[in-house]
């Protein structure tokens, strides 16, 4: 019986510390870049702002103005653009 019971606790012990790592795709059109931010705004006028690494903001750069999909990444969180690709 208690040897259940270890392995129960164990059991959730380990899946309540394991997290999915969750990541999603926005497409939109790239509005404004910041320094630590990017605003997209989506088909129906979702506007969407998520932080982004300086390398990324550089990437990012070229596409502003023109209709973008980001992965975006959920870290602690907060959302953070990973990715930026040109909408063909």
């Amino acid at each position: 019986m208690s040897v259940c019971c270890v392995l129960i606790l164990v059991t959730l012990a380990v899946c309540s510390t394991a997290q999915p790592c969750r990541s999603e795709e926005f497409a939109g059109k790239l509005e404004r870049v910041d320094i630590e931010t990017v605003t997209l705004i989506g088909s129906d006028n979702k506007r969407m702002v998520v932080r982004v690494d300086t390398g990324n903001r550089y990437k990012a750069a070229p596409f502003l103005g023109k209709t973008v999909t980001v992965d975006v990444n959920n870290d602690q969180g907060e959302c953070r653009a990973i990715r930026f690709r040109s909408v063909k």
